[in-house]
This record gives C-alpha cells, sequence and structure tokens, in this order.
C-alpha cells in the first residue's frame, strides 16, 4: 500500500496556504494596527503549528464540498439529458430493459478499469434481475478504441451487439482493427455486411454525442458510470455497485428512468 504521507504534506501545504492568505487579509485590514495584526499572525501560526491535523481536516471537508457540488452539478446534468442518457435509440440496453434502475457505463474497449469492472457488473446485473444496464461507447484511449467502438454498434444490425461486446472485453492485451474483425467472425458476425454498416454516418454521430454527455457530466475518462440519479468516475467495487444500486432505488421508487 502507498504511504499517504505525501498526500497529507500536500494537504497541509495547502491548508497553510489558505492560512497565510488569511492573515495577508488582516494585515491589507486597517481596522487592526501593525502590533495587532503580528499577534494575529502569531497567534494563527502557533495554532497551526501545534494542531497541524486542524489543515488537514480542513482540506477533508473541502474535498467534501467540492464532491457534493460537483455531484449536484451531475444531477442537473442528468435530468436534463436523461431521455439521451437512459432511453437513446442508438445505445444498447443489456439486462432488463424494464428495469427500475438504471446503470449507464461510459466505457472503451481497450481500457483496463473496464475490463476489471466488466465481470462485475455483468454479475450484479444477472443477480438483480430489475436492472437496466445502458451501455455508452466513449472511445477516448485510441483509434483502435474508435474503431472497436463502431464495430460493436453495427453490430446490432446483426442481432449480435452483445455477443460481439462480451468478446471484446474478454480479449488480453491492446486491440487491433485485425484482432476486432478476427472476434467479430468467431462470433459469427457477415464481415461484409459489418463494414458496410459501420460506415454508417449515425454511429459517428452517436459516439459524438457520447462524448458530449461524458463531458458534460465532468466525466475525465473510463468508466464512468450513472446510477439513479448519480454519476460516479472510476473503477467500482462489487459491493459499491450494489450500495449505490440499492440507494438509487430507495430514492427513485419503481420509475423506469432511474
Amino acid at each position: 500500500m502507498r504511504s499517504i504521507r505525501p498526500f497529507l504534506r500536500l494537504s497541509v501545504l495547502a491548508g497553510m496556504g489558505a492560512a497565510l492568505a488569511v492573515t495577508s487579509a488582516f494585515a491589507a485590514d486597517k481596522t487592526f494596527t501593525d502590533e495587532q495584526t503580528r499577534a494575529i499572525e502569531e497567534t494563527i501560526h502557533n495554532y497551526l503549528v501545534t494542531n497541524p491535523e486542524v489543515l488537514i481536516e480542513a482540506m477533508q471537508a473541502l474535498d467534501r464540498k467540492e464532491a457534493a457540488a460537483a455531484q449536484a452539478q451531475a444531477r442537473a446534468v442528468i435530468e436534463k439529458n436523461a431521455e439521451a442518457l437512459f432511453h437513446d435509440p442508438s445505445t444498447y440496453v443489456a439486462g432488463n430493459p424494464n428495469g427500475n434502475v438504471s446503470i449507464v457505463e461510459f466505457f472503451d474497449y481497450q481500457c483496463g478499469y473496464c475490463r476489471a469492472n466488466f465481470e462485475p457488473l455483468r454479475e450484479t446485473v444477472k443477480q438483480d434481475g430489475n436492472i437496466r444496464f445502458v451501455l455508452k461507447e466513449w472511445p477516448v484511449l485510441s483509434p483502435a478504441s474508435h474503431f472497436a467502438a463502431k464495430a460493436a454498434m453495427a453490430a446490432r444490425e446483426q442481432g449480435k451487439y452483445l455477443e460481439l461486446h462480451n468478446a471484446l472485453f474478454g480479449l488480453k492485451g491492446r486491440l487491433t482493427e485485425e484482432r476486432v474483425f478476427d472476434t467479430a467472425a468467431k462470433v459469427g458476425l457477415d464481415m461484409t455486411k459489418l463494414q458496410k454498416d459501420m460506415e454508417d454516418p449515425a454511429i459517428e454521430k452517436a459516439l459524438k454525442h457520447n462524448d458530449a454527455l461524458a463531458k458534460a457530466l465532468g466525466f475525465e475518462g473510463t468508466p464512468s458510470f450513472i446510477i439513479g440519479k448519480d454519476a460516479y468516475k472510476g473503477l467500482l467495487h462489487p459491493d459499491e455497485i450494489e450500495e449505490y444500486v440499492a440507494r438509487a432505488r430507495d430514492e427513485c421508487g419503481q420509475t423506469t428512468s432511474c
């Protein structure tokens, strides 16, 4: 396990910077004499030296406040774009299409963390039985990622999206166009039709729309999720997935758009 000392040191330094800003404000405030200002600065300095944990607590409180603000902003974006996020006809919905809670995943087929989350997510969706699993391709890592996303989306025309999706996440190592096509052939796709369907302008339009949605939500990479009405970034532990689904279900009741 990595030491947290560097992080704590940065937190303390940031807190010291904030404290210095406060003392500077005192210095600029002509309400206090120079002697009073020095006394205040000395009192703050001595207190912080004696109680450095206060700085850490302050930074943690700031982190929580910023996280809450970010989540509130994401919720507003989710509400405004609910139809595009949960019911876009260009997006494949796995699990139970009539489930009462949605998990929306923004993913990249070449993302290692997405692969790590692949089985836990599938297992949670399967065991729960009442989750709409909305799969949003967001190829951000490489041209091969983009190629794989187009192939998967085009596979819907042959009714084999999920087969190709699962097979691509089952691959080890880096993706290439050749590996994508080899995988598509192995799951039984008509390759001539697949290549033609991949050039449909609607696929590129949908990918650009996914990108715009992800950025509006403040996502910075894959995997990123919406579960119910909240947004989450990064790898999710199986226990977290279950917790967030339960939280969404408690908040939303039996609605199918949550």
